[in-house]
């Protein structure tokens, strides 16, 4: 918990935009975003480190550095300008502490919005998945990862984890060039020997909980730091990490339960919860029903018309026929996570709406757009596509689960006491705000609606409460210590 609250503020001075900056200073916030920004100082223009994509007088840098406190030399690279499945990122290095220091942004630009939505299953290919079978991990974890192959993750992540290992350590075999990190921590260079650690918050703890993941297997002395990240990969991938990985959950923070399934659920239990508590207006429920499930559409058309003949079209150009078992959708390692403009419009391939009810609809459209809905035909697999309308029965299928990988510690918000101020001021002054408690995966598959879901999620927040569990855990350990360390040394 020490080294995670010490490296936190890297995870959150990545967002060197003004979106975090209008949250810390709501009415002062363009004076606070050009102060850090450096646009007060040009003439330092030139001491401060050169990031691919930064402004003229490199102010994102200059944004970097002076959150984190730390010289320009230390800031070694970075990249603050990207497209869709691509992170932005800034590589640091702590002589002191003789660490590298590898901060991924989180969401912050409309790209980065992209990246989230491309949430489709994605296949890992083994070279991804090299560092979780080499002799770094015990043999029945490799095993288990080799038996259980093939693994997924989200589409967007594991895309833009890819795209950020090229540019960390791409190496040319051909012309021998090596990459950016062998070259860095390479033998005997300067940071030869140094930990190697990965930061990140929301999207970017689960890009960089995948580039750890791709790293390991060359670099043992990887650990991973994801604060509040999208859950991201399969659950044999996410239990194979628990060796170097730490995932930080604040509260009740959403993102860390945010995925195609956990929406999917918690839209039904929305509509179960309406349908069973207002019996008697049933024509609220219905257009409510209506515009959730988007049905419109369909009512417009008829049964027949634009649904069904969208969905023909779309399996007609499809590159694979569906075998009768369940096959999942990703077969080749490039994602396909384009978004399908045409069946997203339709809403669901096919629903009678004459016998099903809310909860049938409900999983038919939910699970539907694209890959996000695999088809299990039952009548044989030698009567093709072309009869399809009249011959097959379709069994929609969930995509993958996806979890938060590796060791999960949650921070929960102790509850105050109900009595009186001064029955209770001791044990209020003894019993800290915040506790730190390891969780399951299971745990985190489902939203929780409160309050706090969103407010817990500000990377602010986060660090506040794992200095509060730091403070007082110090004095604990103080009083359980050996005796100072200066009588050792006489």
């Amino acid at each position: 918990m020490q080294e995670a609250a010490f490296l936190h503020p890297f995870a959150e001075a990545c967002y060197t935009g003004p979106l975090l900056d209008f949250g810390r200073n709501p009415i002062l916030f363009p004076c606070a975003w050009v102060y850090r920004q450096g646009v007060l100082t040009p003439w330092a223009r030139r001491r401060r480190p050169a990031l691919d994509g930064d402004n003229w007088w490199r102010g994102h840098a200059a944004a970097f550095l002076r959150f984190v406190n730390i010289p320009p030399k230390a800031l070694l690279k970075g990249r603050v300008c990207q497209s869709k499945r691509e992170a932005a990122y800034f590589v640091v290095v702590l002589h002191d502490k003789r660490t590298v220091v590898i901060g991924v942004r989180g969401t912050e630009t409309p790209e980065d919005l992209i990246t989230d939505g491309l949430c489709r299953e994605c296949a890992f290919t083994m070279e991804d998945l090299d560092g979780l079978v080499n002799e770094q991990l015990p043999a029945t974890t490799r095993e288990r990862v080799i038996s259980t192959f093939p693994h997924y993750g989200h589409g967007g992540i594991v895309e833009s984890a890819r795209e950020l290992f090229m540019q960390l350590n791409g190496e040319n075999t051909s012309s021998g060039r090596l990459g950016f990190l062998s070259t860095l921590l390479g033998e005997g260079s300067e940071c030869h020997g140094y930990k190697v650690r990965l930061v990140g918050h929301s999207l970017g703890g689960a890009v960089a909980t995948v580039l750890g993941m791709m790293l390991y297997g060359k670099y043992p002395s990887v650990h991973v730091y994801a604060y509040g990240p999208l859950p991201c990969v399969d659950f044999v991938i996410a239990e194979a990490c628990s060796h170097f990985v730490t995932t930080i959950i604040c509260n009740d923070e959403f993102s860390s339960r945010l995925s195609i399934n956990s929406i999917l659920r918690l839209r039904s239990a929305a509509i179960s919860a309406l349908s069973d508590n207002s019996p008697a207006d049933t024509a609220m429920i219905q257009k409510l029903a209506r515009r959730i499930l988007h049905v419109n559409r369909y009512h417009d058309n008829g049964p027949d018309d634009g649904i069904i003949q969208g969905y023909a079209d779309h399996t007609r150009t499809a590159d694979t026929t569906v075998p009768n078992e369940r096959q999942i959708s990703h077969q080749i390692p490039l994602c396909n996570t384009e978004l399908d403009l045409h069946n997203t419009q339709n809403g669901f391939f096919r629903y009678n709406g004459s016998s099903a009810s809310i909860d049938e609809h409900l999983s038919y459209e939910g699970i539907s757009s694209g890959h996000d809905m695999q088809i299990i035909p039952l009548d044989g697999a030698d009567s093709g596509f072309e009869g399809h309308q009249t011959s097959y029965r379709e069994i929609p299928v969930e995509p993958p689960e996806m979890f938060l990988a590796g060791l999960i510690v949650h921070i929960v918000r102790q509850r105050r006491s109900l009595f009186p101020l001064w029955k209770c001021w001791s044990i209020q002054e003894t019993e800290p705000p915040y506790k730190a408690v390891l969780a399951k995966r299971e745990n985190f598959r489902d939203i929780v609606v409160t309050p706090y879901m969103f407010t817990d999620h500000l990377p602010w927040r986060c660090h506040f409460a794992m200095q509060k569990i730091v403070e007082a855990q110090t004095p604990m350990r103080r009083a359980h210590s050996d005796p100072p360390v200066q009588q050792h040394l006489v």
